[in-house]
């Protein structure tokens, strides 16, 4: 378990790596180390979908570096494009495309 003052530095490749429904996520944050929120880089091919979902605990926040697509978050509609920023609070249902 991270405590809430240590530092943590991660080298790349060494956080958990996996694929969910044909989509790559790498975790870039142990899952023990923040209860408040998580970080993930999550990798999405042409024509993708991520399933609707939501979690209890933690927030999500997400940051577009390239393509473009949709979200769906709260059950409204937001153009996703490169440099587009969001956060999603716990108990957010939420789901997204690729174009």
């Amino acid at each position: 378990m991270v405590k809430k003052k240590q530092v943590l530095f991660l080298e790349p490749g060494s956080a958990e790596s996996f694929v969910l429904k044909g989509i790559q996520i790498d975790q870039l944050l142990p899952r023990d180390a923040c209860e408040q929120f998580s970080a993930y880089l999550v990798r999405m091919g042409p024509f993708q979908n991520k399933q609707p979902s939501y979690h209890k605990r933690g927030e999500e926040l997400y940051y577009v570096i390239s393509g473009s697509g949709q979200a769906i978050l709260d059950g409204k509609n937001y153009d996703l494009r490169k440099g587009c920023f969001f956060r999603v609070p716990p108990g957010i249902v939420h789901q997204f495309s690729t174009s």
